[in-house]
């Protein structure tokens, strides 16, 4: 019998092998809360001229070995930049699976021009993505080594790049972008790399007669032109504060989600992932969680005076 929690690890070691040319980004269920981390569009779409500082957890498959834990930490936020309106980004990302480590770093600019009843933003990112290979005198689970697998510690660094558009009005927006376009070569030799992924992704707000209540139904089709996933969501939110969902990734999983904002700019969710595939037999599920903070930068503009009516 098969010890499948075990050979974890060396489904993740086999990424650096010769025939491995595919690496796709984390799927997370949340990031319609804040989607500049695949659509560099999005920086600085925030309301009430806010920046927006948001973190991702996203634990995989728990119930194996070294399951795969994505992290990302984006801040966000409008800019005005000799009369044109626009937004920037920075965004720091890790992903974890096995021995393996994929932290990255990107910086994104994107420019907002009126569209309609609404606003696109059209953005690029530029940054860095690493691996590092961590050996730890693994071992296969009869005992033996894989001769692929690297024998010491191996680190790497490529360039990358994104570019994507978002618009969105009062109930209409959608996306569509691109990540690692310079599809960077990683790993042992340089045999890993990330292949270009095409995201695309849409969503339609329905307001109740109350006004209390919407209803978002959302969908998001990911391609990295080997693969393809797709992914049904939708939420209802109360009063602009409280919100419930669930998605379905086609063939893959399903998620029940939940959000809430605990006070004036802090918003926190969760969101619950269990694999429709055979992995659910091994697998407890995978757990989300989101929490973001909008805050106002204000510029101090000009030399600051100060006088007293006492000298006047």
């Amino acid at each position: 019998m098969i010890i499948w929690y075990k050979i974890l690890p060396a489904i993740a070691i086999m990424g650096f092998a010769n025939k491995i040319q595919a690496q796709q980004d984390a799927q997370f269920n949340l990031y319609f809360m804040n989607p500049t981390f695949i659509n560099p569009g999005y920086a600085g779409n925030t309301q009430e001229e806010m920046f927006c500082a948001s973190g991702y957890n996203r634990l995989e498959l728990r119930g194996f070995d070294e399951a795969p834990v994505s992290t990302v930490i984006n801040v966000h936020g409008p800019v005005n930049v000799f009369g044109t309106r626009g937004g920037i980004s920075v965004t720091l990302q890790n992903e974890m699976a096995g021995f393996l480590r994929a932290p990255g770093l990107n910086f994104g600019y994107a420019y907002h021009r009126a569209l309609g009843a609404g606003q696109i933003g059209v953005g690029i990112s530029l940054g860095f993505i690493g691996s590092w290979y961590a050996n730890n005198s693994w071992k296969l689970p009869d005992g033996g080594t894989d001769p692929v697998a690297p024998s010491q510690e191996n680190a790497g660094v490529a360039f990358d790049l994104g570019t994507g558009a978002y618009y969105s009005d009062s109930r209409w927006f959608g996306g569509l972008s691109f990540t690692h376009l310079t599809s960077p070569k990683l790993g042992v030799d340089n045999n890993a790399r990330y292949r270009p992924a095409l995201y695309v992704m849409g969503g339609f707000t329905f307001f109740a007669d109350s006004a209390a209540w919407t209803v978002t139904p959302m969908l998001t089709v990911v391609s990295d032109f080997t693969q393809t996933s797709y992914n049904i969501a939708g939420n209802a939110m109360y009063n602009r504060k409280y919100w419930v969902g669930a998605s379905y990734r086609w063939g893959q999983a399903i998620a029940i989600m939940a959000g809430l904002e605990v006070f004036s700019g802090l918003k926190v969710a969760y969101a619950y992932e269990y694999a429709t595939s055979r992995l659910s037999r091994f697998s407890s599920g995978t757990h989300e969680l989101m929490l973001s903070y909008s805050f106002a930068v204000k510029a101090v503009r000009g030399t600051q005076r100060y006088k007293s009516i006492r000298y006047l």
